[in-house]
C-alpha cells in the first residue's frame, strides 16, 4: 500500500541552527535526521505536518508557521515524503517524544554519512530550506481569526489560525463554533442587533453613507418581529407594522439565515458581542483608502478583491478561489468576502478597528448593533 511520510526543517529564531532528532531504532538508528512521520490516511498533508511536530517536540503552530518545501517519491519503496520548513518565532521549550533533540549550526556538513540519516538527501534539503522566503511575522499570524459569510450550502468560513488560512463550508453556525469555540476575533457578514422600533438605530444607514454608489450592496434588515414571523407575506406585514416598511426579496431570503444567528447567540450567551457584525463591501473599501466601484461577483471584482487581500496576506494563500469555491460548494465572492473578514478580525484583535456607529445602540437582547470595521484610511 502506496505510503506519505512528511518531515520537517525548523530553524531557529535567528536561522543560523536547525532542529534535528538522533534515531533511537531503524532505518537510520545513531544518525540526526529531520523531525516527522507518517501522514495518516485521509489526513490533510500540513495538519499531519503540525501533529508530528507537536508529537515529537511540543512545537506547536502557535510557536511556527510551517511552508511546504518540496515533496520527493520514491518509487521503488513505494512512498511519498512531503518537507515543510518554518522558523521559529522565539524560543521554545523543547519536548521529546522519543528521540533527542538536538539544534546543529548550519555550517555542520550535511553531507557526512557517517552522522546524518538519507544517503546525503539531507545535505540536498538543507539548501534548499536555507534559500526558501520564509516571510516575517505579521499581525495575521499571532492569533485565531474567523471571518463567515452566508452562502447557499450553509456558512463560508475563512480562519486564519496563526497564520495559516482554512477555509470550509459549514451547514449551521453551530458546527463552525464546536470547530473552534475560542478565538481571538470572529467576524460575520449577517446583522447582530435587530429592531424592535424606528426609534432604534442600526448601523445599515450609515454604511450605505460610506458606500455611496455601492450603497445597495447593504441590504435593508428586517425587524426582530420580521424574522420570528412565518412566511412571507406575515413577514413583510410585521416590517410594516415595527418598521413602517416592507420587505424586498433580498431581504427575504436571508431571514433564516438571520434567525438562525439570532437564535444562536441568544442561546449562548458566552458569544453575545464575541461574534462581531461586519460588513465586507465596508471592509474592502477601508483597506483599499476608497470604495471599490466593481462588482463582487464578476471580473475584475474578485481579482481586484484578492489583490487587496495579498497586501496582508500571503499570496499563495489567495491562488484559485474560483477552483476552492467550487470544489466547497459555494460562491468565489463568499471566500473572498469571508477572507476579508478574517482579515478585520485581526485588526479588531490589534486594535486597528472601529464601530459604525462609534456609539452603537443594545437591541432588546442586549446585542449591539454596530458593524465593526478597519479604521477609516479616506
Amino acid at each position: 500500500m502506496h505510503k506519505t511520510y512528511n518531515c520537517i526543517i525548523v530553524f531557529n529564531e535567528k536561522k543560523d541552527a536547525a532542529l534535528f532528532c538522533k534515531r533511537c531504532n531503524d532505518p537510520y538508528k545513531g544518525l540526526y535526521n529531520f523531525v516527522g512521520g507518517k501522514v495518516e490516511p485521509g489526513e490533510a498533508s500540513n495538519e499531519a505536518a503540525y501533529r508530528e511536530l507537536q508529537e515529537e517536540t511540543g512545537i506547536t503552530r502557535q510557536h511556527i508557521r510551517l511552508y511546504r518545501l518540496m515533496n520527493i517519491r520514491y518509487y521503488y519503496q513505494d512512498f511519498d515524503l512531503e518537507l515543510y520548513v518554518g522558523k521559529l518565532d522565539d524560543d521554545v521549550h523543547l519536548q521529546e517524544e522519543k528521540n533527542p533533540l538536538f539544534w546543529l549550526p548550519l555550517s555542520e556538513d550535511f553531507t557526512d554519512k557517517d552522522r546524518f540519516a538519507g544517503e546525503q538527501n539531507i545535505a540536498h534539503i538543507m539548501n534548499i530550506a536555507r534559500m526558501y522566503p520564509i516571510p516575517e511575522k505579521n499581525f495575521t499570524q499571532d492569533g485565531l481569526y474567523i471571518g463567515v459569510d452566508g452562502c447557499k450550502s450553509g456558512w463560508a468560513a475563512a480562519v486564519l489560525d496563526h497564520g495559516e488560512l482554512r477555509l470550509k463550508v459549514y451547514p449551521s453556525i453551530a458546527s463552525l463554533v464546536e470547530d473552534y469555540p475560542l478565538f481571538d476575533a470572529f467576524l460575520i457578514d449577517m446583522a447582530i442587533g435587530l429592531q424592535n422600533c424606528k426609534d432604534q438605530v442600526r448601523p445599515d444607514n450609515d454604511a450605505r453613507k460610506e458606500l455611496g454608489v455601492r450603497a445597495s450592496s447593504v441590504f435593508p434588515i428586517p425587524s426582530r418581529d420580521a424574522v420570528y414571523a412565518e412566511g412571507e407575506e406575515d413577514q413583510k406585514e410585521a416590517n410594516r407594522q415595527t418598521l413602517d416598511k416592507s420587505l424586498s426579496n433580498q431581504s427575504l431570503a436571508i431571514i433564516p439565515k438571520l434567525r438562525e444567528l439570532d437564535e444562536f447567540l441568544n442561546n449562548h450567551p458566552e458569544y453575545r458581542n464575541r461574534i462581531l457584525e461586519s460588513h465586507p463591501e465596508v471592509d474592502f473599501a477601508r483597506m483599499n483608502g476608497s470604495v471599490l466601484l466593481s462588482r463582487k461577483k464578476e471580473e475584475p471584482g474578485p481579482s481586484e478583491r484578492v489583490r487587496i487581500l495579498s497586501e496582508y496576506l500571503d499570496k499563495r494563500d489567495l491562488y484559485g478561489m474560483y477552483d476552492k469555491a467550487k470544489k466547497l460548494g459555494c460562491g468565489q465572492d463568499d471566500l473572498i468576502d469571508a477572507i476579508c473578514l478574517a482579515l478585520t478580525g485581526a485588526m479588531h484583535a490589534h486594535g486597528q478597528s472601529e464601530t459604525i456607529p462609534a456609539n452603537p445602540q443594545a437591541d432588546e437582547k442586549g446585542l449591539l448593533m454596530q458593524l465593526t470595521v478597519p479604521i477609516k484610511r479616506f
